[in-house]
């Protein structure tokens, strides 16, 4: 928790946490600025975190988002990340009917509440990756990843210095249902290592 939060409070200060390597010659911020930073996070974000030992299945994620938005007035959601909930299903269920049930629900949630939901799911181990951005499809579990949300982004950085700048990342919408919430397309931003930020570079 206190690490995502400094991930956090860096991002929205736009300066480092820690007097560090990785803060090179940014000046760390403030104790008042740390304040706050520590005032906005609280206004910002109510973090929903199991507690105990058990991993949470995707009901109880849900009871607690549906009371953080009755009491908070919550308008967003972001699960993060897929593999860490209880998959849990029975003998007679498939792993592809789970994962269209689960979805099912989500979408439910979001529509009945208002609220959006951002959903985190990461690629299966895949074969013969040649480095470029994986698809909705290589997401592990199900290709009901892709057939039952409504808009799909895929999130990739480079990590080979040969095949190009490695602060690159690239913003890949593969799916949008509603036109009017965009289009399929591709964007290139470059990530700042201090900060955790994502932002346009005029250079490309």
């Amino acid at each position: 928790v206190r690490e995502h939060a400094r991930k956090l409070l860096e991002k929205h200060m736009k300066k480092p946490f820690f007097n560090s390597r990785y803060a090179e010659d940014v000046k760390r911020m403030s104790l008042e600025e740390y304040e706050q930073g520590k005032v906005w996070l609280s206004d910002t974000f109510y973090l929903i975190r199991c507690e105990d030992d058990a991993l949470p299945n995707i009901k109880w994620v849900l009871d607690l988002a549906k009371a953080a938005v009755l009491r908070y007035g919550v308008r967003g959601l972001v699960i993060d990340p897929y593999n860490e909930l209880d998959h849990q299903r029975s003998p007679n269920q498939t792993e592809t009917e789970y994962v269209s049930q689960m979805l099912t629900m989500i979408k439910r949630f979001a529509q009945h509440h208002g609220c959006h939901v951002w959903f985190v799911a990461h690629p299966r181990q895949l074969q013969n990756w040649n480095g470029g951005a994986p698809n909705l499809y290589d997401i592990s579990g199900s290709a009901h990843f892709i057939n039952k949300c409504d808009n799909g982004i895929v999130i990739h950085r480079n990590r080979d210095p040969e095949a190009g700048p490695i602060d690159q990342v690239k913003v890949c919408v593969r799916k949008v249902r509603n036109k009017v919430a965009g289009t399929i397309g591709e964007a290139t931003l470059s990530y700042n290592r201090i900060t955790g930020e994502y932002y346009e570079d005029d250079r490309q």
